[in-house]
């Protein structure tokens, strides 16, 4: 009997409006649970404010891989805890982790 190593679970949002303010915590409220394609990807959120649009995205990546130019070094949290990230003319936050659906429940830095 051989064991297959399970991909992940995501809840999915695909830049999405939300409540979340970026400070304290919040549920995402995705509506969506994906699977990731490949056994190697952890789920990552970005949570972005410019102007008064708030959004939240969530994707599936392989963490040997940069996203939009970063190395994420966050992969083994149990939770998903928001870094912000520069990007022009936007706030930025974060976060990436390795356990099913924790995307679910951000947490921003005081």
């Amino acid at each position: 009997m051989t064991m297959l190593k399970l991909k992940r679970l995501c809840k999915f949002c695909d830049v999405e409006s939300t409540s979340c303010t970026g400070t304290g915590s919040c549920m995402t409220d995705c509506s969506i649970t994906s699977i990731c394609p490949h056994p190697e990807d952890g789920c990552v959120s970005i949570w972005r404010k410019k102007d008064d649009n708030v959004t939240i995205d969530t994707i599936c990546h392989n963490p040997a891989h940069k996203l939009h130019g970063l190395v994420l070094e966050d992969y083994n949290n149990s939770k998903c805890e928001m870094r912000e990230r520069n990007d022009m003319g936007s706030q930025v936050f974060i976060c990436s982790w390795s356990k099913d659906e924790c995307n679910d429940h951000l947490f921003f830095p005081p």
